[in-house]
């Protein structure tokens, strides 16, 4: 049944983030600059297969709800298993773009092709890189689920009170953190532009990423998995 759930995940999902994932590895395959702790193509295109990975695996258009949940195996089970294939497709993909890096195959590459004096020099240094693809991948995957379960599987906005506020509140809180995000990132790229040459510098702009990007990814993190399960346990199934 496991099988089963994740095939489906995959036929929604690998529609977008196959391509997405492609698009990745052939960046860090020819691109002929060194791939630097914060590399802002490899950070769009993480935010691109998470939020890919979240919106696709739990649209479930048209009759396609009613029919899984109508299956013998319960919500929570339903919800862990596409969460955990959608953070698969994340961690998959990250895995291969290290092995692309570590095992040599951008430095042949890029030597064969380009004959690019960076490497062999620069070779496990451009790992760093996978810092801001995960967290930025993280940060989308989570936020986009967030609103995925909040504006699905909610009751409707006529409630008021304190659960109307909350979800507000909700929706107002992950507005802030993308705002942060945002910012947090200009402010870094500044900081390692204007300043590229100065290696204290550029080591502060890499924890002041690590922070904008980490601390709202762990908070989901930990967080998310137990809003889904609520969410799935208490919706209202259309027949």
């Amino acid at each position: 049944m496991n099988t089963t759930i994740c095939k489906l995940a995959f036929r929604e999902s690998g529609i977008f983030a196959v391509p997405i994932a492609l698009v990745i590895f052939a960046y860090v395959l020819f691109k002929p600059d060194p791939l630097r702790y914060f590399d802002t193509v490899i950070a769009v295109l993480a935010v691109l297969l998470g939020a890919a990975a979240a919106w696709r695996t739990f649209a479930d258009y048209g009759s396609v709800r009613a029919f899984l949940f109508s299956r013998p195996f319960s919500p929570k089970r339903l919800f862990y298993i596409r969460y955990l294939f959608g953070l698969g497709i994340i961690a998959v993909t990250g895995m291969v773009t290290a092995a692309v890096i570590a095992g040599g195959v951008r430095q042949s590459v890029q030597q064969i092709l380009f004959a690019n004096g960076w490497f062999p020099m620069m070779r496990f240094e451009e790992l760093h890189c996978l810092t801001s693809y995960f967290l930025s991948s993280f940060l989308a995957y989570h936020t986009t689920l967030y609103f995925m379960l909040t504006n699905r599987f909610r009751p409707p906005l006529h409630r008021r009170g304190i659960r109307l506020s909350l979800r507000w509140l909700g929706n107002l809180f992950l507005v802030l953190i993308a705002f942060g995000v945002v910012g947090g990132v200009g402010f870094t790229a500044l900081i390692i532009f204007w300043n590229e040459s100065t290696f204290p510098a550029c080591r502060i702009g890499e924890w002041f990423l690590f922070i904008i990007f980490g601390i709202p990814a762990v908070i989901q993190f930990l967080l998310l998995p137990r809003l889904g399960v609520h969410c799935y346990n208490n919706q209202e199934v259309e027949s």
